[in-house]
């Protein structure tokens, strides 16, 4: 699951030194409209809802990747 998303933020950034601790902003430049464009294709890609909510919550990479298995998505 890890490489689909990182393979997803490398289509918003320049930066391909992703791990799942790399934070959104912070590490990987990305504003907050940004993460919710990135996550509109996470939902894409995954066929998942993200509520509105859950959006503030993502701060590092593994908070995506722990979403995605709590809602049963797997690799």
């Amino acid at each position: 699951m890890f490489e689909q998303i990182k393979s997803i933020l490398e289509q918003y950034t320049e930066i391909t030194d992703i791990t799942e601790q790399s934070t959104l902003e912070a590490d990987l430049g990305f504003s907050s409209f940004d993460v919710v464009e990135i996550v509109c294709n996470f939902e894409d890609a995954f066929n998942i809802e993200i509520g509105d909510r859950y959006i503030t919550k993502f701060v590092r990479v593994k908070d995506i990747i722990d979403y995605l298995e709590a809602h049963g998505i797997h690799e």
